[in-house]
């Protein structure tokens, strides 16, 4: 008979669980939009570095799981609400059955709600957006303290303000002048209601911001020049920005490609709307925009373009067909 292993001993089968969702994980293809759930993100530079697919967001088997909680707790929530009298959420747009929807520059923008709600009792004739947020009990302690201490209308900017931005977007393209988040422990054992009023100037600063990052050719300022401050210590996109480690080869790294109208790109070397498997897969004509290379433009060809790096070596970026 097989030995029953002590809790201290390692779980290969819950390790080999682990490493499958990772693999799988590192299949999916990154979004062909900039999020607006990420807009408040304070770096600047990593949103550009995902919207232009200049490398993959890895994720360890925790931070996976934390995700799924996320959505599972979401609908589990959304359920509970539609249980309480005279509470109604919508959470998919009746026009198209899907999750509700915002779009803006171009359609490179967008985000989804979770839903509105109409009826809660605290404001029975206002309607709101909802958002439902998953988080461990120690971050749901700590906002039931900022609640305490600050205020309900407060709370969810200085508990998380991606989140509140998020929150902030999600009503201005809504038209709506109240936001309220539900915070609930993974599983949907504990939560909390955070109501917000909508604030226009914080939608529009990260409009604005939204538009310079996909009108950008070249990354914006780092978040630090220090790769070990924490934000940048755990960046998926660490080794592009401060170790001049090249990104992906694909149109979005391209100085070709530009960002178009109806969300598409277009290719200048072809002449050409590119579809995403198109961008995605790139192709031999390539060269990156000078801002992701780790120099200054020496000379340029029809084909190619000379560096002058950094460190004084020379390089030079050819197209290989």
């Amino acid at each position: 008979m097989a030995k029953i292993p002590t809790p201290d001993e390692r779980a290969p089968t819950l390790e080999a669980a682990d490493r499958a969702l990772e693999s799988k994980s590192q299949l999916e293809k990154p979004r062909p939009y900039l999020g607006m759930s990420s807009l408040a993100e304070p770096c600047s530079r990593k949103l550009f570095y995902r919207f232009r697919w200049a490398g993959r967001e890895i994720f360890d088997a925790l931070t996976l799981k934390r995700f799924e909680d996320g959505f599972r707790t979401e609908d589990l929530v959304i359920q509970r609400l539609k249980m309480a009298p005279g509470v109604t959420v919508i959470d998919r747009d009746p026009a198209t059955g899907r999750q509700i929807a915002y779009s803006d520059v171009d359609g490179h923008v967008r985000g989804h709600a979770d839903g509105l709600i109409d009826g809660i009792l605290q404001a029975p004739k206002t309607r709101h957006v909802l958002e439902i947020k998953a988080t461990a009990l120690k971050k749901f302690n700590e906002l039931q303290r900022i609640i305490r201490d600050y205020g309900q209308k407060a709370a969810l900017r200085k508990w998380n303000p991606i989140y509140y931005g998020q929150g902030m977007l999600y009503a201005f393209y809504e038209g709506l002048t109240r936001h309220y988040t539900v915070v609930s422990t993974p599983g949907g054992r504990e939560w909390l209601g955070v109501r917000t009023d909508a604030d226009t100037s914080i939608a529009l600063e990260l409009k604005a911001k939204a538009e310079r990052i996909v009108r950008a050719n070249t990354p914006p300022v780092r978040l630090s020049e220090t790769p070990d401050q924490f934000e940048c210590r755990f960046c998926s996109f660490a080794n592009i920005c401060h170790r001049q480690q090249p990104p992906e080869r694909n149109c979005r790294t391209c100085l070709h490609a530009a960002p178009v109208w109806r969300g598409q790109w277009r290719c200048e070397r072809w002449d050409k709307i590119l579809s995403e498997d198109a961008q995605r897969e790139g192709c031999p004509a390539h060269l990156y925009l000078p801002g992701f290379v780790a120099g200054e433009v020496d000379d340029v060809g029809e084909s190619w373009v000379k560096y002058r790096m950094h460190d004084g070596s020379t390089f030079v970026d050819s197209e290989t067909g």
